[in-house]
């Protein structure tokens, strides 16, 4: 009888021993490994939006195909665009052609006010002697008076004719600012033309496809999004009382839902500056008489280390557990 107490009082203590080992490593365990199932597969969705309107004559993809950078996805219409571009090449070419004809004004000009300038000099000179042997009664009245007359004509001419240089140049610089508008235009129809066809911005896959052959689209409307699968990490959102002890550079146990016997090696590389519900897009009011304090919860960006054999997609459900110290 007494054996058989003493065996139940050992049994006691044993399971008491173990039941306090196994709260005390619980407690250790916690406090060194803080853990949230509140946590996400994130990466980058890139929308492709035309970047000019037109009707799509081509679709070249599909629903979740990989694709490389540079790949043609949609085809629009090019024709329009192409008329476009040939009606400013045409008008490149008529400034071109005005620009030489106002040149070709302007050396003949140029020529004029020379013959001008040459005659005025002779005519100044005539009357500066003139003007010198009048006085002395060694050409008459008559004669003084031509001279006078000519080297005021002379001159008039050739301020006319300066005058006539001058506009023929500014009509060369409006020239030249037209050819460099009509050279705007003509790029800006050669990019046109060339945003008819629609490629990936960078290599991934292929997902949100609405395109369709004969749609009408325009640049505010999205044709399908490129989503990079090489470039994704997991958006943790702790709890605000959990934080204390979590930093950049520590290590991370990651599960994720899809691949329960997968374990992934991640390292936290952020806390974000604010908690989630203040970023939505309608942020709480908390200056209310109805004021109920919620814990909140702050988004922690973990980059994978080690990424694994299998393919995580963006918003796979995962559980994270930060190693502290």
């Amino acid at each position: 009888m007494r054996n058989k107490r003493l065996l139940k009082l050992s049994i006691l203590v044993f399971f008491l021993m173990g039941l306090s080992t196994g709260i005390i490593l619980f407690i250790r365990y916690k406090k060194t490994h803080i853990t949230t199932d509140d946590a996400y597969v994130r990466g980058h969705i890139h929308w492709i939006h035309p970047r000019i309107a037109g009707t799509i004559i081509g679709v070249l993809v599909k629903d979740n195909q990989f694709v490389r950078k540079g790949k043609i996805l949609v085809l629009l219409d090019p024709e329009r665009y192409g008329v476009k571009l040939s009606e400013a090449m045409a008008e490149l070419k008529l400034a071109q052609a005005k620009l030489r004809e106002e040149e070709v004004n302007v050396k003949a000009t140029e020529s004029e006010v020379s013959l001008s300038r040459a005659e005025f000099i002779k005519a100044k000179a005539d009357f500066h002697r003139a003007e010198a042997l009048y006085p002395e009664k060694v050409i008459p009245k008559q004669k003084y008076e031509q001279y006078l007359t000519n080297y005021q004509v002379t001159e008039a001419k050739l301020n006319v004719i300066k005058e006539k240089l001058k506009q023929a140049k500014k009509r060369v610089k409006t020239s030249l600012a037209q050819i460099k508008f009509a050279r705007a235009k003509v790029e800006e129809a050669r990019l046109n033309l060339r945003y008819t066809r629609i490629s990936a911005p960078l290599s991934g896959y292929v997902t949100k496809k609405s395109a369709e052959t004969g749609q009408r689209v325009n640049p505010a409307q999205p044709v399908l999004a490129v989503v990079p699968l090489d470039d994704i990490w997991i958006e943790a959102n702790y709890k605000e009382n959990q934080l204390e002890k979590i930093k950049p550079g520590q290590k991370v146990i990651l599960k994720v839902d899809a691949f329960p016997r997968e374990r992934f090696c991640g390292e936290v590389e952020s806390i974000q500056s604010g908690s989630g519900a203040v970023f939505s897009l309608f942020p709480p009011e908390d200056a209310t008489g109805n004021w109920i304090k919620i814990t909140q919860r702050v988004p922690v960006k973990i980059i994978l280390k080690q990424p694994g054999d299998v393919v995580l997609r963006i918003g796979m459900s995962a559980v994270a557990t930060v190693l502290v110290e």
